[in-house]
């Protein structure tokens, strides 16, 4: 399922507002720092902005998600991105909590989530676990990982 970022939040307002976007750069990404690439993953899924979507990711991206593994940019663009959109624009989610773990080149970002709404006529209530890993390439961060992860929760349970 989508990670969660349907709200805008704070690192999406600066994402937004980085020089690179005013300028109106080509690759706005590539001032980007690794937590506004995430945010923006989950902005572009929310608008469901496909060129945003993939100008985040490095083509030979792996995405895990219910137990499958999609291994490539385009395997994802043709089997689960128009999904993940649809999903993203029926469910409004709210992050509650967010950790990076940097090292040199590589950047690991945990997020978790509450997703609530309807979608596809069922009603959601789900707690959502994403982890995105970023490697830089000539000074651009690009998503080389994503990890999915959801489970059903209790009516008025937030845990």
């Amino acid at each position: 399922m989508k990670p969660f970022l349907s709200n805008l939040t704070a690192a999406a307002l600066i994402g937004l507002a980085s020089p690179a976007f005013a300028q109106g750069s080509a690759h706005p990404e590539a001032s980007m720092s690794p937590v506004e690439i995430v945010t923006a993953f989950g902005t572009a899924l929310d608008a469901g902005d496909e060129a945003a979507l993939v100008s985040l990711m490095a083509t030979d991206v792996q995405i895990a998600e219910s137990g499958g593994l999609e291994r490539s940019l385009e395997e994802y663009r043709s089997h689960h991105m128009g999904a993940d959109i649809e999903f993203a624009k029926a469910v409004e989610t709210t992050i509650v909590d967010r950790k990076v773990y940097e090292s040199e080149g590589l950047v690991t970002i945990m997020t978790e989530a509450v997703s609530k709404g309807t979608f596809r006529d069922k009603p959601v209530n789900s707690r959502l676990l994403e982890t995105m890993v970023l490697q830089e390439f000539g000074g651009a961060w690009k998503i080389v990982h994503i990890h999915w992860s959801s489970a059903s929760l209790a009516k008025n349970d937030e845990h």
